[in-house]
């Protein structure tokens, strides 16, 4: 699983990201169902998938308190 950069978040738009965001978030519960029962093959992209939707929470949030400014 490929990260997502900051710098390619900031050229999307915000809907594009909050959609990008739930989709990790159900493949996020989807890894963690996996972790639970044994079958998840890279714990590794939890990992990943946590810092990825952090990152576009981080973005959005810059872009709202710009936008307050």
């Amino acid at each position: 699983m490929k990260s997502t950069h900051a710098a390619e978040l900031r050229g999307r738009e915000n809907g594009e990201i909050k959609r990008q965001i739930s989709e990790n978030i159900s493949r996020l519960t989807a890894l963690n169902f996996q972790k639970v029962t044994g079958h998840l093959e890279n714990s590794a992209q939890i990992r990943t998938l946590k810092r990825d939707i952090a990152r576009m929470k981080t973005v959005l949030h810059e872009r709202e308190t710009e936008t307050k400014s």
